[in-house]
């Protein structure tokens, strides 16, 4: 089912702080021919990254100071809102299962231009995230219609396959996203409970690590910090 909406003077009031990701390592098993499956995932306090190379370590150190990271905050801040550190929780560890994507990749014939500087490439530039073809189109004043759903997509350009990673219904979205090495990406979500989630996806070890604010005092909120981001790309914005 299309459903399709505009939102209109919106405006979030976020909740904004510093997070400081503290590092740890995935115990290696020696057995590399076993499945992911095959192995329990343990949960634990801290985000659990893949040991390799060692170029993934030294960017999850610099988390914090990433420019996409820290324009989220931002927002929240000037919204009057504050995090805090001690309320986002490791909810859990799963696998990563991928699907066949829904859009159409930048080397697709069909492939819309105008979502081109929405598409978020890791470092080599081998592989992006798509977060909104699936999420909004524009209509024929170039306004942004919303779809109800959202389908964040993985699009590998040398082996030429899309792939869904998340999906997520009308009450939850994702606001944005960005790499930490060529395979490590960090989706930044919020929902109507106004519950901020923090979602790592580690592509060598297929895990998702999942960190929810647990705050529940928080109002609804709308999804305003969407279409700030739409608009700092050129795409105008309903007043």
């Amino acid at each position: 089912m299309n459903l399709t909406f505009q939102f209109s003077n919106m405006k979030f009031k976020l909740i904004a702080g510093l997070l400081i990701f503290s590092l740890f390592i995935f115990s290696c098993s020696d057995k590399k021919d076993e499945s992911i499956a095959d192995e329990p995932i343990e949960n634990s306090d801290s985000i659990q990254y893949s040991e390799e190379p060692e170029i993934e370590k030294s960017a999850l150190a610099d988390v914090g100071t990433n420019s996409t990271f820290q324009q989220w905050l931002k927002y929240f801040r000037q919204n009057g809102a504050d995090l805090s550190m001690v309320n986002f929780n490791l909810e859990k560890n799963r696998k990563l299962e991928l699907m066949n994507g829904n859009i159409k990749a930048i080397f697709d014939s069909g492939f819309q231009e105008f979502y081109e500087p929405f598409l978020i490439y890791n470092p080599s530039k081998t592989m992006y995230l798509d977060i909104d073809s699936y999420h909004w189109t524009l209509d024929k004043e170039g306004m942004p219609l919303f779809e109800a759903d959202q389908e964040i997509n993985l699009v590998n350009l040398k082996e030429k396959t899309v792939n869904r990673v998340a999906f997520f219904g009308p009450s939850y979205w994702v606001d944005d996203a960005f790499w930490v090495s060529d395979s490590i990406f960090i989706l930044l979500e919020n929902n109507f409970d106004n519950q901020p989630d923090i979602q790592v996806f580690n592509l060598k070890e297929n895990i998702i690590s999942q960190y929810s604010y647990s705050d529940s005092t928080r109002r609804p909120i709308e999804p305003a910090y969407i279409l700030e981001r739409l608009e700092s790309r050129g795409i105008i914005s309903p007043n």
